[in-house]
């Protein structure tokens, strides 16, 4: 089931305006045995420059709101009790929704962390240390309470790719063509393997296996234990979005125009579907239905068994972030144009309109539902946060430059990242 906000709940009532049905799908339902791309050779090099520092001591419980801390206690004396944001979008659906508190009402910056070029990964947070991947070629392990680099490994390239963090280990690709596997708590390399080209996508672990795709236009999954190639999947263009993973099926698109569906366990195509635009928006699903949006415009819902259409949702520019999918309703911003620079509000079972919000900038980063807020983040470096149901903003705050990562919430904070910098976020 869907999450879905108590105000949902509360108010359950009509609908603002009539949404869009002009996209128009083709389908491909017969399946099909995965190409045999050459296997990429496992990659034992030696472990690349690491620095380790000291690691404070982590707590593992959550938080919760009957209990109480003295009021002169501060936040670096208190254990980083984090329950966490694993991966991007939350989890191996994408859904971008979470039962955490974020902040409930102005913010300030809690700690920055630096790093040497543009920071496009988007954070992931367990057990007290954020992870992010940086333009500079290393990825970051920061104490998630004090912002304290705890360790750094370097890679061959930049790290746009981001991290997923299962069972106390780091999964993150690299523009070097590989995807590594790193001990969470040292940044030791535990394996890593190669591509035909850069990994860009988010890599998604479900029941032993590691998901992503590569711009050498293939899909693969390898045992997360072992790093071994179980199978790849050949398409027509780039892969640089997030496949999900739901009930056995792994589902992804492509530039080449295509969001498609294959079997988990084995690769074999199950369908896939055309639409008029390039795919570099990670599906969500939920409730059997798969959610996307699409370089030609539109946001579409298909059925996530047959692929079949159930609509679409013209939002007047490309879409290049992910949706947050809540019970009720599906959040998506678009990217281009001055007068499409929008973030809706559409429900999930008709693909209506409920409400939109225009805003100073275009959007080309996900959104993520905690409660009863959406925040989300512009090009031009604002984030927001708006009323899940009328869409009402909350507050909005200024970050030093562009933004190119999702948010990820836990316990009251925001990690997110602007410029070369990553910031954590509280209530003032």
């Amino acid at each position: 089931m869907l999450q879905r906000t108590r105000r949902e709940w509360l108010r359950d009532l009509g609908i603002v305006s009539a949404g869009s049905l002009s996209g128009c799908l083709s389908g491909d339902n017969a399946p099909s045995t995965p190409e045999e791309a050459p296997s990429p050779e496992d990659t034992t090099t030696e472990a690349r420059t690491q620095t380790e520092t000291p690691q404070s001591e982590m707590g593992t419980e959550t938080e919760t709101e009957t209990e109480t801390e003295t009021e002169t206690e501060t936040e670096t004396e208190r254990k980083p009790e984090i329950s966490g944001w694993p991966m991007f979008q939350f989890d191996q659906a994408n859904r971008g929704v979470t039962t955490e508190s974020g902040p409930s009402g102005e913010i300030t910056e809690s700690w920055v962390f630096e790093t040497n070029e543009e920071i496009h990964s988007s954070p992931a947070v367990m057990n007290g240390s954020v992870y992010v991947g940086s333009n500079d070629e290393n990825f970051y392990a920061v104490n998630a309470v004090t912002g304290e680099e705890q360790w750094v490994y370097s890679t061959g390239s930049s790290v746009t790719s981001s991290p997923a963090v299962v069972d106390g280990t780091v999964y993150v690709g690299s523009s070097d063509t590989t995807m590594y596997a790193l001990d969470a708590t040292t940044g030791s390399e535990e394996w890593s393997f190669s591509s035909g080209d850069s990994i860009m996508t988010d890599p998604v672990v479900v029941d032993g296996m590691v998901y992503f795709g590569s711009n050498d236009d293939a899909f693969y999954a390898i045992d997360a234990t072992s790093g071994k190639q179980q199978w790849s999947f050949n398409t027509d263009g780039d892969i640089t979005a997030s496949p999900a993973v739901v009930d056995g099926t792994v589902f992804f698109g492509s530039l080449d125009y295509h969001l498609y569906a294959v079997d988990a366990a084995s690769g074999d195509q199950q369908w896939s579907v055309e639409t008029e635009g390039y795919i570099r928006s990670a599906p969500a699903i939920g409730d059997g239905t798969v959610y996307f949006g699409c370089g030609d415009g539109n946001v579409y819902a298909v059925d996530s068994e047959t692929g079949s259409q159930q609509w679409s949702f013209d939002t007047g520019g490309p879409v290049w972030g992910s949706p947050a999918v809540t019970e009720k309703s599906v959040y998506i911003g678009s990217y281009h144009a001055a007068n499409t620079r929008n973030v809706y509000a559409i429900t999930q079972d008709t693909g209506d309109q409920r409400w939109d919000m225009s805003l100073n900038s275009p959007i080309p980063v996900s959104q993520v539902v905690v409660d009863e807020t959406v925040y989300l983040a512009t090009a031009g470096g604002h984030l927001y946060a708006l009323e899940t149901y009328t869409g009402d903003r909350e507050w909005d705050f200024q970050l030093g430059s562009r933004i190119y990562s999702s948010p990820a919430v836990a316990d009251r904070r925001i990690y997110i990242s602007s410029g070369n910098t990553l910031y954590a976020l509280t209530e003032q």
